[in-house]
């Protein structure tokens, strides 16, 4: 009887279709083992881009801080873990989904919000300030087991500080790449939260139109948003907590479009 027990409470979490959330797009459509296609695939960014960054953010890592390499490991456990869900809709696979998105979150907080953003009391106080957010990042991470079904709001509300840090920074900014790129962010954001909203509260039209795919295109938005991000709060807090790295933006393979990164000219006066 506690074996039956314990396989069925896996099953609970690692079944097929034990996920409370099921998106707009058709189950099992185009193969009997993906249950949502597209919203699996379009993960792809969250894997193949940070193979990219740990050439391009190599004087970052060098004269700023080595944490950006755990960043693009996060975003690849992002990646693997939404794939995850949307092939199975899993119970497990949501919560590896929505945790892990909570955390690269809170690891950007820790490490690249400008130190002016922290409380007073924590400006000075970096192990203090770290231990702190560790502690909010556990205790949502223990809350989302509570309610799976309300998580995705959560982790909207988690990112509200950041998208009001961004706006201030945009706007005070008098850097015309910085400008540039804060408004693509924000418009890809927008777009990205519209295609989350359209697909999750309109399917029945969409299904109806035979194009509900918007959470797919969601996640190539989100992808382009949290990375852009990344690049922004890594450059506001080089710039304005550590200045003798002496960053600036630039792209990839070109240096006025493409991937966009954060070198630091400081990285030519070191030795290799």
């Amino acid at each position: 009887m506690d074996g039956m027990t314990g396989g069925g409470l896996f099953l609970r979490w690692v079944g097929a279709g034990t996920s409370p959330v099921d998106w707009c797009e058709g189950n099992y459509t185009v193969t009997p083992h993906i249950a949502e296609f597209v919203n699996t695939i379009s993960n792809i960014f969250f894997l193949v881009v940070p193979a990219a960054c740990t050439k391009l953010w190599s004087s970052y890592a060098k004269n700023v801080s080595r944490g950006i390499h755990v960043v693009w490991m996060f975003f690849v456990v992002i990646g693997l873990s939404s794939a995850y869900f949307h092939a199975t809709l899993s119970l497990l696979g949501q919560l590896l989904d929505e945790l892990s998105i909570l955390w690269v979150l809170m690891v950007s907080y820790t490490l690249f919000t400008p130190i002016h953003y922290r409380p007073k009391f924590l400006q000075s106080r970096q192990h203090l300030y770290v231990g702190t957010m560790t502690f909010l990042a556990l205790l949502i991470t223990a809350s989302a087991f509570v309610q799976p079904a309300i998580n995705a709001y959560a982790l909207f509300l988690v990112g509200v500080p950041a998208i009001s840090m961004l706006v201030a920074e945009v706007r005070s900014s008098k850097n015309p790449a910085v400008v540039k790129l804060g408004t693509i962010t924000l418009a890809a954001m927008a777009l990205a939260i519209l295609s989350w909203m359209c697909d999750r509260f309109l399917c029945p039209m969409w299904q109806a139109l035979d194009i509900a795919i918007l959470h797919g295109l969601w996640h190539v938005l989100i992808f382009i948003t949290a990375y852009a991000m990344q690049v922004l709060f890594c450059y506001f807090h080089a710039f304005q907590d550590v200045p003798e790295s002496r960053p600036v933006l630039r792209y990839w393979p070109r240096r006025s479009w493409g991937l966009p990164y954060v070198y630091c000219l400081s990285a030519r006066h070191k030795t290799p």
